[in-house]
């Protein structure tokens, strides 16, 4: 949130259902001011997000998710498991559960979630003829289970998400490290180098322990932190 400091509030050609903002400075740290998510990406105002990779312990995979065409950023590409904006006054950690919940239908307790680190992220581009900014902090976050869960376990939110698949974690990693194009994780080798390492994890002995739930008519274990 703002700190508990007064909310300035920007509402300038804007309607009342979009979504608000907390800007935060070049080392995130919150300015008090409250902006609509589309000046914020005109202006390439500093804001937060979250970052959810859903893993798969047994084949040492991840979920990924296809953006639907209609969206106004990155539209048809390939995405991390689930990702999105901290709304104003909202916490990392529960945005990251929503968005795992709207975005996939996976329901999961916080538990599940174990931080990793914080990712500064700077893009300037056109997307549908218009610029869009995103200079933006994410938190980054992992959630393991044990084995792949049936297609039929994840409820995708058809105006956010177009399909899902599984990759091996490698794999991936190669791909950015390309450049592929239908993968819209651009990553700089230099400055993105935890990211790089994440791709390069190694599987060995889990820390924690796996928790069986249900998930959509499913059974699944998920990595307690």
């Amino acid at each position: 949130g703002g700190g508990g400091r007064t909310r300035m509030t920007t509402t300038t050609t804007t309607t009342a259902r979009e979504e608000l903002f907390d800007l935060v400075d070049e080392k995130c740290k919150p300015l008090g001011i409250t902006k609509a998510r589309s000046l914020v990406h005109r202006d390439g105002d500093w804001h937060q997000a979250v970052h959810v990779w859903v893993m798969i312990w047994d084949t040492w995979e991840v979920v990924m998710q296809q953006r639907v065409l209609e969206k106004d950023s990155w539209p048809g590409m390939w995405d991390i498991s689930s990702a999105g904006h901290i709304s104003a006054g909202g916490e990392p950690l529960e945005s990251a559960q929503r968005e795992v919940e709207e975005e996939l239908g996976l329901k999961l307790p916080k538990e599940a979630f174990r931080y990793l680190f914080l990712h500064k992220q700077e893009f300037e581009g056109k997307f549908h003829g218009k610029k869009f900014v995103n200079n933006e902090f994410n938190h980054v976050y992992l959630v393991t289970l044990k084995e792949r869960l049936p297609r039929e376990a994840f409820k995708l939110q058809k105006e956010e998400v177009r399909d899902m698949k599984f990759i091996g974690l490698q794999e991936l990693g190669e791909k950015i490290k390309r450049g592929d194009k239908d993968h819209c994780i651009y990553l700089d080798p230099d400055t993105d180098s935890k990211y790089f390492d994440l791709f390069r994890t190694v599987k060995k002995e889990p820390e924690g322990e796996w928790i069986e739930v249900p998930l959509n008519g499913a059974r699944a274990r998920y990595l307690a932190r």
